[in-house]
């Protein structure tokens, strides 16, 4: 089975183990860890350590955009990136001694609409070879709010499922398009609804405004209490093993990998959602961002509940 990657505003992810930050003075960092990043990357390594192969594309540029390119490859994927001008951006994590996390995320690119007629048409010639489709994160500038919208148009002409992670008004422009799923986090769904969310059947119930808007099913992440999918009609929660966290960075990015994995096999989305909480918790426990060992995720018990 093959996943297709949508990954607009790729990035080279940079960890920083450093030991007590001190504001205005100079920081010493213990280890780097460099991989090539932005969501759909993460999403990426989930799915191909779930067993899919994988095709990346979405827009690189510049020296950083080689160094991610040449990380797609070199890790067993396909790489369908569209080259633009400018430099890719850098996104820094930034972890203390006490496992706190400060992230630095610089804005990536600009795009034309030839740019993104380019992507669009190398996007329609890779959906006949895959068996579904995600579309994650931000999208760099000189992109519509409604950039995600024919994505997911051209994915469902061609019967694949789609999912849908990401933000503000990208996710409320893409959602009306119809995708399979829409994956937002907990305050991801708050800052939609306009009203905080405390507890599971308050998200349930802004989960179901997105099934009406056009979704067919949402899936929240809560961190260390699971997810939800909810549907139209059903809403099962998922709940995450304990694990000892060590890199909490793109753990709802390999939940997305291990849903489109389970897409990809098949499953229901609600039957996907174990296996997707699973190698999520998994990753927490890694050291390396979207990363997790498989032998360990499929030693995790995720118990379910329906709602």
């Amino acid at each position: 089975m093959t996943v297709l990657t949508v990954t607009l505003n790729a990035a080279i992810d940079k960890r920083y183990d450093v030991g007590r930050i001190t504001v205005g003075e100079v920081q010493r960092v213990a280890r780097v860890l460099a991989s090539a990043g932005g969501k759909g990357l993460n999403v990426a390594r989930g799915a191909q350590l779930c067993g899919q192969e994988v095709v990346a594309t979405g827009f690189v540029a510049g020296f950083a955009g080689q160094f991610v390119t040449s990380q797609v490859t070199a890790q067993g994927m396909r790489e369908e990136f569209i080259r633009v001008p400018g430099e890719t951006r850098t996104c820094i994590n930034v972890i203390d001694e006490e496992g706190n996390s400060t992230e630095f995320l610089e804005p990536g690119v600009t795009v034309t609409a030839a740019d993104l007629a380019e992507l669009l048409a190398r996007y329609e010639q890779l959906l006949p070879e895959v068996d579904v489709v995600t579309i994650s994160g931000s999208a760099p500038t000189g992109c519509p709010s409604d950039v995600y919208a024919p994505l997911i148009a051209a994915a469902k002409r061609s019967g694949r499922p789609v999912v849908l992670d990401t933000s503000g008004a990208l996710l409320q422009a893409g959602v009306t398009a119809g995708p399979t799923v829409v994956k937002p986090n907990r305050d991801e769904l708050a800052a939609l609804a306009g009203r905080p969310l405390d507890d599971l059947d308050s998200v349930v119930s802004a989960a179901r405004d997105l099934c009406r808007l056009g979704a067919a099913w949402v899936v929240v992440s809560l961190g260390s209490a699971g997810a939800v999918a909810v549907s139209g009609t059903r809403a099962v929660h998922a709940r995450a093993p304990k694990v000892a966290v060590l890199n909490p960075v793109g753990c709802g990015d390999v939940l997305v990998g291990g849903l489109a994995s389970g897409l990809a096999l098949g499953l229901d989305v609600d039957a996907a959602l174990p296996l997707a909480v699973a190698v999520s918790a998994a990753a927490a426990a890694h050291p390396e961002t979207g990363r997790f060992d498989p032998l360990y995720a499929a030693s995790l018990e995720v118990p379910t509940t329906v709602l």
